[in-house]
């Protein structure tokens, strides 16, 4: 009779282990991530303006709010001149570019991607190389 009551004992006990490992196990796995919102459309409009000087740049900051569209449009320069035009993350008193390329003024957005965190992010107007005088120029910014 004590064998017969230890037999049941030792599967109760097994399927208890058994119950248990698999409860910890579970409850020790990789969460499922939620999805991912789509960007945001921008809606935010910032202008800059400021001087930049032969060999020189300047950057402006802008807060994105949330994961959504950039759009930089460099509107002017003054007198007519290409300049380059980047975005990027501030770091001190520079832009750490993440996209650049030299650009001649236009109505239409030169530089467009999408912020993936929100955060302060920069834009950059700077000599590309060829100017020979300070420029004045004008830059709009379109984000989220």
């Amino acid at each position: 009779m004590i064998v017969k009551n230890m037999k049941r004992v030792s599967v109760v006990l097994l399927a208890v282990t058994v119950l248990v490992v698999t409860l910890v196990t579970a409850a020790c796995s990789d969460p499922i991530a939620p999805p991912t919102p789509p960007p945001a459309v921008p809606t935010i409009p910032e202008t800059f303006t400021g001087t930049v000087l032969p060999f020189g740049n300047s950057m402006n900051t802008f807060v994105v709010q949330r994961i959504g569209g950039i759009q930089v449009s460099l509107t002017n320069v003054s007198p007519s001149a290409s300049v380059g035009i980047g975005v990027g993350t501030p770091s001190g008193a520079t832009c750490l570019l993440l996209d650049n390329l030299t650009v001649v003024s236009g109505p239409n957005p030169q530089v467009s991607g999408t912020a993936t965190i929100p955060g302060t992010f920069c834009v950059s107007v700077f000599d590309a190389g060829n100017l020979v005088e300070a420029v004045n120029y004008t830059v709009f910014v379109l984000h989220s």
